[in-house]
């Protein structure tokens, strides 16, 4: 899994590293709280999946 988030407030273009941690994008997250006083982020989780066929 890859967890990611961005800023929502108008007008600011912050975004997190992806990364496999979330908790590591949620400190990134505030961080950028602390530095902006921005509170609101959208976190995206994505997952993968490869499928083998068995014959």
């Amino acid at each position: 899994m890859t967890f990611e988030a961005e800023c929502l407030t108008h007008g600011c273009d912050w975004k997190a590293a992806p990364s496999t941690d979330g908790a590591a994008v949620d400190v990134e997250c505030m961080s950028h709280t602390g530095r902006s006083s921005h509170a609101g982020f959208r976190r995206l989780c994505t997952a993968f999946a490869m499928v083998e066929r068995i014959e």
